[in-house]
């Protein structure tokens, strides 16, 4: 059978208008349009796979700890920074009985912003499994030249705080 054929037997013109849309409304989607949706009772909860365990409040990074604007430019004029390969940082004491981190991460070392965001996200992973250490200061950490591996920026990192004590 040719194939002009075959798509004028196809053709919505050639459908029994006796039978109905299978949908009042097409573009919103019934029930049965999503495999993984449970029929049965609407209000019964799904079931969602969550962590077993949570943090406990002295292993979490909180928002309070984050250093902003004037607390940087603060510990950018009175300390020195200790630089360790790739890494550089400075330290401050705040007063606080929790530590604070502030991260500086520039464009032209890690193009990408996908890099980026790794590079803050291992670094405040570090920070939250290291906090306990570092109670009572602003800690300030700047990429000063592009890292050969994530590895290799924690590993810096970890020098430049032992030339800093």
């Amino acid at each position: 059978m040719p194939g002009y054929l075959i798509f004028w037997k196809n053709h919505e013109a050639h459908f029994s208008a006796v039978r109905g849309p299978s949908q009042t409304y097409a573009r919103v989607s019934g029930p049965h349009a999503h495999a993984r949706r449970q029929s049965g009772d609407p209000r019964t909860a799904c079931k969602r796979a969550g962590t077993p365990w949570r943090l406990r409040r002295a292993e979490q990074y909180r928002k309070a700890q984050r250093l902003r604007g004037d607390a940087i430019a603060q510990i950018l004029a009175v300390t020195r920074p200790h630089c360790a390969g790739s890494v550089s940082v400075q330290v401050k004491p705040n007063g606080l009985n929790y530590p604070r981190l502030g991260l500086v991460v520039p464009k032209r070392f890690l193009a990408r912003a996908v890099d980026r965001n790794r590079a803050k996200r291992v670094l405040r992973e570090w920070f939250r499994r290291h906090q306990t250490l570092l109670i009572g200061r602003d800690l300030l950490v700047r990429l000063g030249t592009r890292p050969s591996q994530m590895e290799s920026l924690l590993a810096d990192l970890e020098r430049a705080l032992v030339s800093e004590r």
